[in-house]
């Protein structure tokens, strides 16, 4: 119902007079935006509280839960060989078989208790669906969007999910709060919650592959040219930005919601807070991004986006240096510096929209494009993975405020692509 109610608030469209084809794009984008939501919910409801799982129901220790990204993580660096040997079954059957392994994956973690081995195959099977989606919604929300209203689609698609996600973590908040929620060696009530909201969005994309069966053929069809992955000099830029923003996002997973467990040793009902605030500014801020990318353009929004990660993350650095030196005092000044950096990086998630339409515009083929986000997303996981190390040595020996710091210094790399991209005028028109 929750995921219902937020797609009927996406969509507020005028139907035009005598006009089927609208209404025919109407239904589709709203059963797009429904199975969209309803995996939102879902990741919410179970891989924001995977740690805990691990914890409780296996006790693993710190090596354990390291090596435990390994089936997490993994299929987001096979995700552009995954897609392109599929690829010739078109996206939405793609989105249905995504769909289906997170289903699948939900059911036993959720449903049959099972050993730590088993666990980590149907973990990976759960995070292959997930991954695969990421770069699938991009490629089918821009099929679905308008001629020029490609950022303005995609800031509101993000948006609706930031929503979703807002709902999940309230859930998990109030769920864990009053026991309605547990882990065991049972059944665990928050990843049934989050199978049905899987089930329910298989049902949708299954619905929607009958209904626009147009946007299922394989573009290799339609141009009669073997559909592979092609890595052009020209797509350089969106290369260098997805292995920067792989690097950054470290930011936002692991080292923004450190600063709140390590320096202030405050806990997961915090965290949730913070998250719900997070979301609800989010859902606000997604779709002024998506409107600034029609209007402004890929260069400029990628200067603005290389501005603000730079101004987020220094203060943040601030805020981690007051914090660990405690220059700040006994009083409240140090947490609401933190609590305010926290979302300020949480909120460099909605950037990625930019990336997106950058792909889109620099693609010489139709068919390049969703080749190149999932390369996009395996560049930005081979990255993630790899630098996580090396900045949590720099935490402990130099200090937090370094690691923020260092992630401000890569935005420059945003300011030097948007500026050669505004001279070199590769960008097709919008």
């Amino acid at each position: 119902m929750t995921g219902g109610w937020i797609a009927k608030a996406a969509f507020k469209t005028k139907e035009q007079p005598g006009g089927t084809i609208m209404d025919i794009n109407h239904d589709t984008k709203k059963l797009f935006m429904y199975a969209i939501l309803c995996l939102s919910l879902a990741v919410g409801l179970s891989s924001g509280v995977f740690s805990n799982y691990f914890k409780e129901v296996f006790a693993v220790d710190s090596v354990q839960r390291g090596l435990l990204e390994i089936p997490r993580e993994t299929p987001g660096i096979l995700c552009v060989v995954i897609l392109t040997a599929l690829s010739g079954l078109g996206n939405l059957s793609l989105m249905v078989m995504a769909y289906g392994f997170c289903t699948l994956g939900l059911a036993v973690l959720g449903l049959l208790s099972p050993s730590y081995f088993i666990m980590q195959i149907f973990l990976f099977s759960f995070s292959l669906g997930e991954h695969m989606m990421m770069p699938l919604r991009d490629s089918i929300a821009m099929d679905l969007s308008g001629e020029g209203k490609t950022g303005t689609f995609l800031g509101q698609l993000k948006g609706r999910m930031t929503l979703s996600s807002m709902a999940a973590s309230a859930a998990v908040f109030i769920g864990y709060r009053t026991g309605i929620f547990w882990f065991g060696n049972g059944v665990i009530p928050s990843f049934v919650a989050g199978l049905l909201f899987t089930a329910a969005g298989l049902f949708f994309a299954v619905r929607l592959r009958k209904t626009a069966p147009e946007l299922n053929v394989p573009r290799a069809r339609n141009t009669g040219r073997r559909d592979t992955l092609h890595i052009r000099k020209r797509y350089i830029p969106y290369y260098l930005i997805t292995a920067v923003y792989g690097c950054q996002k470290r930011m936002r997973i692991v080292f923004a919601p450190w600063l709140i467990v390590e320096l202030l040793a405050m806990g997961a009902d915090t965290l949730a807070l913070l998250g719900m605030a997070a979301h609800l500014i989010g859902s606000r801020f997604s779709p002024v991004i998506g409107r600034m990318l029609d209007r402004l353009g890929v260069s400029r929004s990628l200067a603005i986006e290389g501005g603000y990660f730079a101004g987020a993350f220094l203060f943040a650095a601030f805020a981690a240096w007051g914090a660990a030196s405690g220059r700040f005092g006994d009083g409240p000044l140090g947490a609401v510096l933190v609590f305010l950096a926290y979302i300020l990086v949480m909120l460099t998630d909605h950037f990625n929209t930019v990336h997106t339409v950058m792909m889109k515009q620099l693609s010489l083929r139709p068919e390049d494009v969703m080749g190149n986000l999932s390369l996009g997303l395996s560049v930005d996981h081979v990255l993630a993975v790899t630098v996580s190390g090396g900045f949590g040595v720099i935490w402990k020996v130099w200090g937090p405020q370094y690691v923020f710091l260092l992630a401000a210094a890569c935005s420059a790399v945003h300011l030097a692509v948007a500026g050669y991209l505004e001279r070199s005028a590769i960008l097709k028109k919008r």
